[in-house]
């Protein structure tokens, strides 16, 4: 049986390096690293290193992930791999994490290592769970929302489009975080956060409203 191929287009973060980890545990070949950035930029231990009109067809049909944390810009650099010509990539999934059967998710989900996942959650195209995320029953994740490190989020949840979960944070059942909103590293939840919002702190509270997102690059 063929290894499985994959490209990682946008490398310009350092998380590129996380997802490649995850490939290479997961047995999977990186065709292409592909640095769309003007000037280029410098990749140790990568390798080819392609810039997007160096990529043939070969490289375009293989699945491409995006390995960029702020949701805005993964979905700015999806736009432009797709209209490049590059087919999108189902889902990389570190083969240590733990996924329910139930699992539905879109393309590329992007899932590190030591995840666990609860039954019958539900996951948007383009979401990235980073290292040692533990998601609860019953959730329903919208496109484009990221997980950092060790985040709790508990039964019943739902975390909307572009939403940002800092590293350590926990979601208590049967909350809501608005699209586009930003909770802070190490938060406790305990209810729903509106859209564009930022909330940090045990209890979490507001600290900021009307933002565009994530880095200020919402979706």
């Amino acid at each position: 049986m063929s290894r499985e191929r994959i490209v990682l287009y946008g490398i310009g973060s350092r998380y590129v390096y996380e997802v490649y980890e995850t490939a290479l545990r997961a047995g999977v070949s990186v065709a292409a690293f592909v640095d769309n950035l003007d000037p280029p930029g410098e990749y140790p231990g990568l390798s080819p290193v392609l810039a997007p009109h160096k990529c043939g067809d070969e490289q375009r049909r293989f699945g491409a992930f995006v390995p960029m944390v702020t949701p805005g810009h993964r979905k700015r650099v999806l736009a432009e791999l797709e209209q490049r010509g590059f087919a999108v990539g189902n889902a990389l999934v570190d083969p240590t994490a733990i996924l329910a059967s139930s699992t539905l998710h879109g393309r590329g989900f992007l899932v590190n290592a030591a995840v666990v996942i609860g039954a019958n959650c539900r996951f948007g195209q383009q979401v990235l769970i980073n290292r040692s995320v533990s998601i609860g029953h019953d959730a329903t994740v919208e496109d484009f929302a990221s997980f950092g490190p060790g985040c709790l989020l508990c039964g019943d949840c739902r975390i909307g489009a572009g939403a940002f979960i800092g590293g350590g944070a926990t979601i208590a059942p049967g909350v809501t975080v608005g699209s586009n909103a930003l909770v802070g590293a190490g938060s406790v939840v305990v209810k729903d956060v509106p859209p564009n919002t930022v909330v940090a702190g045990n209890p979490a509270v507001v600290k900021r409203t009307g933002i565009a997102g994530y880095n200020d690059c919402g979706v």
